[in-house]
């Protein structure tokens, strides 16, 4: 990764950058107030890592969200990605798998059983990339809407 780029814990003036690498990710418009909201809980709870790419030039290029809950099926602690984006300019030079490599660390230092990521089925290339860092296939999610 080059120098000047790094990898810190997000807080609630990333809220706008935040926002947009979002907003690239889902490609929509995410409500403020709601994200916010949402930021707040995040940056609150001590089971949520929210760790921010930040370039000198460029500002913060990327951003990974991962939450850890206990589950009886697992018999420990169980961690997800929740988001995770680096902007598309600045993809393929690395920084995506840095990300990861930082979340390994820190949900290791938590005493995590396992890291999982759900990806949308259309998102191809980022099933590529998480199989390419040390993820395998192993679910299927199923969900209802509302």
């Amino acid at each position: 990764m080059p120098n000047d780029v790094s990898i810190r814990d997000a807080n609630a003036t990333d809220s706008e950058a935040l926002i947009l690498l979002l907003n690239e990710l889902e490609n929509n418009q995410s409500d403020p107030s709601i994200f916010n909201q949402i930021l707040a809980s995040y940056l609150a709870d001590p089971m949520t890592l929210l760790r921010v790419l930040e370039s000198s030039t460029d500002g913060i290029i990327g951003f990974v969200s991962c939450r850890g809950q206990y589950l009886l099926h697992h018999q420990g602690l169980v961690c997800e990605i929740q988001e995770m984006i680096v902007t598309e300019v600045q993809q393929g030079k690395g920084y995506g798998k840095k990300l990861i490599q930082d979340v390994v660390q820190q949900v290791q230092k938590w005493g995590a059983v396992s890291l999982e990521v759900t990806s949308n089925k259309r998102r191809k290339e980022a099933h590529a990339f998480y199989q390419a860092v040390g993820f395998r296939n192993s679910h299927e999610k199923f969900t209802i809407y509302f």
